[in-house]
């Protein structure tokens, strides 16, 4: 069996314009959708609360790498970032080097699974 090689992030997040936020992430999405390594980018929005979580996977820590390297980080999310706060990011998986990431990285890292189906 291999290890499991997966990184995955969720994000909690406060909405501070919905219209905008909405916009950003459709954009954000569609970049994603085409990023090699990209399993799963899904945005879940309670607008009547003013919240959304994001849930994340890729199939590497370099995926991660070629992620934050392009346009969801460089060209949409500094104004994604006046639209909404993070305000929470867990991190599941071995993060490697990115374990000492950006000052927003996770504020859990909950490492690799120690007990876990592979689907492969």
């Amino acid at each position: 069996m291999t290890p499991d090689t997966t990184v995955r992030f969720v994000l909690d997040v406060v909405v501070h314009d919905v219209d905008r936020f909405r916009k950003l992430v459709a954009s954000c999405v569609a970049v994603s959708n085409d990023e090699p390594g990209t399993l799963l980018y899904n945005w879940y929005l309670n607008e009547a609360e003013g919240t959304a979580r994001l849930v994340e996977a890729y199939d590497s820590v370099d995926s991660v790498i070629a992620h934050i390297k392009g346009p969801v980080f460089t060209e949409f999310g500094p104004d994604l970032l006046t639209a909404c706060t993070i305000t929470k990011m867990d991190a599941y998986g071995d993060l490697g080097r990115l374990a000492d990431g950006p000052e927003f990285w996770p504020t859990v890292q909950w490492g690799a699974p120690f007990a876990a189906i592979d689907p492969r």
